[in-house]
């Protein structure tokens, strides 16, 4: 399964370490297949770089829990947490395929839906 949504990553190195980089629609990719879970953004090289955001590529061990959330509009999305507690946020409208695709992959999944 491949989307295109928005996405929200932590930065955890460079200028904005401690702080957050967010990919609108249609920045965001989120690909889930083979047992592997990747979110990327579709930012120019340098931006993303300079920003110290990485993007997430994961499998059920490395991914702690896949859940519901709500962003602080009320967007609807996909939250995946690290097992090192790193928080990635997916923005769609298709919350429930990709639920329903992690859960088929081998993620833990919760059917609580979190806030960002």
């Amino acid at each position: 399964m491949r989307m295109t949504g928005g996405a929200n990553f932590p930065a955890v190195a460079g200028r904005f370490d401690g702080g957050r980089l967010n990919a609108t629609w249609p920045f965001g990719v989120l690909t889930v297949g083979s047992g592997r879970v990747h979110l990327r953004a579709r930012l120019i090289g340098a931006v993303w770089r300079m920003s110290g955001a990485e993007p997430l590529d994961g499998t059920p061990e490395e991914i702690a829990e896949v859940f519901p959330c709500r962003g602080r509009l009320g967007t609807a999305g996909v939250g995946l947490r690290t097992v090192q507690g790193h928080r990635y946020y997916f923005w769609t409208g298709a919350v429930a395929t990709v639920i329903d695709t992690c859960r088929h992959q081998g993620f833990t999944v919760s059917s609580e839906v979190q806030t960002m």
